[in-house]
């Protein structure tokens, strides 16, 4: 199938560390018989510091984050479909917003992390503008969530030495913290901005493991895109 400018679909993937979004990136990917875009964790230079020191190194991270995202974006948006298993906009709506707010990133670091992050949305939407690129924003947000509690027991159980919370309250008050503004303000904010439409899986209702509830979830999302973006699955059309 021949794709222009703006056609295609581009899915996208929301939720606070550890709930589960590559495991259902990788559902819907293949769903939809697309590659999964995977958030960079392995060979990030500053995750493992950034636990360690979050003062010292959270600017760091932001910005190693931001220019993987904005270099797996593009890709994503020059191909008709794709699965981003992060995206963009939890970077500043969520995670330098929150190092700003506890005092890991100063006003100075999160002014210039802010600019570069506008500049960064301004070359995607001149890029479409040039047709250069086929999307300018995703077709769909697939928001992750559930209860804070199954969220840690997935960190635990996913053993990642530097996620542990034993012993480092506050590593677990930052956990609480990003999860309160996925929990409370995300959403709404993101709708706020006519992005896309959000489809949530509550990870304490749907198991991955689960044929039906896989299926429910697939049919849900197709749902979600078929009534707000006339999206529908090729074989559809034969």
């Amino acid at each position: 199938m021949n794709y222009g400018k703006g056609e295609g679909k581009l899915i996208t993937l929301a939720g606070t560390i550890g709930v589960g979004k590559t495991e259902w990136g990788k559902v819907i990917a293949k769903h939809f018989d697309v590659e999964l875009l995977e958030e960079k964790v392995e060979g990030n230079p500053f995750l493992a510091k950034y636990y360690e020191d979050p003062q010292r190194y959270s600017f760091h991270l932001q910005i190693f984050f931001l220019n993987h995202r904005f270099s797996a974006i593009k890709e994503a948006m020059a191909h008709p479909n794709s699965v981003l298993d992060r995206s963009i906009y939890e970077d500043a709506m969520i995670f330098a917003r929150l190092q700003y707010e506890n005092g890991s990133m100063d006003e100075a670091e999160y002014a210039t992390y802010l600019e570069l992050h506008e500049n960064m949305m301004q070359e995607l939407a001149d890029l479409y503008k040039q047709q250069v690129l086929f999307k300018k924003s995703p077709d769909l947000m697939v928001m992750v969530h559930g209860s804070f509690e199954e969220i840690m027991r997935r960190i635990k159980k996913r053993g990642r030495s530097y996620e542990q919370i034993d012993g480092n309250p506050e590593l677990y008050k930052y956990y609480q913290d990003i999860y309160e503004m996925y929990d409370r303000d995300f959403k709404k904010n993101y709708l706020d901005k006519n992005i896309s439409p959000v489809y949530v899986i509550d990870i304490d209702r749907m198991d991955i493991f689960n044929p039906r509830d896989v299926k429910a979830v697939l049919d849900g999302i197709e749902e979600t895109l078929k009534r707000n973006r006339g999206f529908v699955l090729p074989e559809e059309l034969e």
